[in-house]
């Protein structure tokens, strides 16, 4: 395993949390266009295209306004080690995602896996909750077996005080 070394200028770590951030913000917003920039090619295909992503994007929008469910906020972690691997920089980000809910207030732990093919210019970002470790090797080849994704954590309820 090949850890890299932090640059001078910005370092790699901040260019990683603004962009995951700026993912988080624009899912958020159901901002289709702003999202899917921060997703593999891979994953975009293996969702059926951008066209059938973005429809279920928009439908997933829907079904959480029909039953009262919002996103509260997302916030984004201190990314781990960068590693290289096959041309590419690799990291796990952790994302803590609250929603409200007509009961409540549901809190989610998962992982981003980060991953640049430009020495660190532009990332793609893969949600661990969404995508499941068998699944991750499948649509994302080229991971790094050093690569420790820790297992999602239970999500947190916490029930609204009336």
């Amino acid at each position: 395993m090949f850890v890299v070394p932090v640059a001078t200028g910005q370092p790699l770590q901040t260019t990683i949390k603004i962009q995951a951030m700026d993912m988080a913000n624009a899912l958020v917003k159901n901002d289709f266009p702003g999202f899917s920039k921060y997703l593999p090619p891979s994953i975009v295909d293996y969702g059926g295209g951008a066209e059938k992503m973005k429809s279920n994007m928009d439908s997933a929008s829907q079904a959480m306004k029909q039953f009262g469910v919002a996103f509260k906020k997302i916030l984004i972690g201190n990314p781990g080690d960068i590693i290289h691997y096959q041309d590419q920089l690799q990291c796990v980000v952790p994302q803590t995602t609250t929603m409200k809910t007509p009961l409540g207030e549901l809190e989610v732990t998962t992982s981003l896996v980060a991953i640049s093919r430009d020495r660190g210019k532009s990332w793609y970002f893969v949600d661990t909750n969404v995508y499941k470790a068998d699944k991750l090797k499948t649509v994302l080849p080229g991971l790094s077996p050093d690569l420790k994704i820790p297992p999602q954590s239970k999500p947190k309820f916490t029930p609204d005080q009336q």
